[in-house]
């Protein structure tokens, strides 16, 4: 009892309003509103996280400190049952003749167009060195004086 011989009234909070089925739900409305925002997180969350590409890891090397600068260059990625060469926003499957014909002559007409005769390769480590050799034949047979091949730096994280 207060000094003032007055006591507050004691209200029921959120249960003094509304009927009674409704009572158990606006006690639970937290706790979906929490359940809602973590479901709404992982649904952006998963979006957000994936990116659109493919994975290209070089080979490491150590041997090799400076390389040249290339105006050419090709991406060379292994498939389960092929190589593919991006060349100038084009593919070209490697074991396929008329893509390989069509990757050597559409080389052949840049080299005539560049100045510097080099053509750099950047090779996935998972590709065979047997397809790596067949493309630079096919890089000299279209007048390339010299194939560059990639490495991977010590100093570079991963992305």
């Amino acid at each position: 009892m207060s000094p003032w011989k007055w006591t507050p009234e004691r209200t029921q909070g959120i249960w003094r309003h509304g009927p009674a089925w409704m009572k158990p739900l606006v006690a639970a409305v937290p706790w979906l509103t929490v359940l809602l925002l973590l479901l709404m997180l992982h649904m952006v969350g998963g979006t957000l996280v994936t990116n659109r590409g493919a994975l290209f890891d070089l080979p490491d090397s150590s041997g090799f400190d400076d390389g040249e600068s290339a105006s050419l260059v090709a991406l060379v990625m292994p498939m389960p049952h092929e190589t593919l060469v991006f060349f100038d926003d084009a593919r070209y499957t490697i074991g396929d003749e008329t893509s390989a014909a069509a990757f050597v002559s559409h080389l052949e007409d840049r080299v005539s167009k560049s100045e510097r005769k080099k053509l750099l390769v950047l090779a996935d480590r998972r590709v065979a060195t047997g397809e790596l050799m067949k493309i630079a034949a096919m890089a000299r047979r279209s007048g390339v004086g010299s194939v560059l091949f990639a490495e991977k730096r010590a100093g570079k994280v991963d992305e």
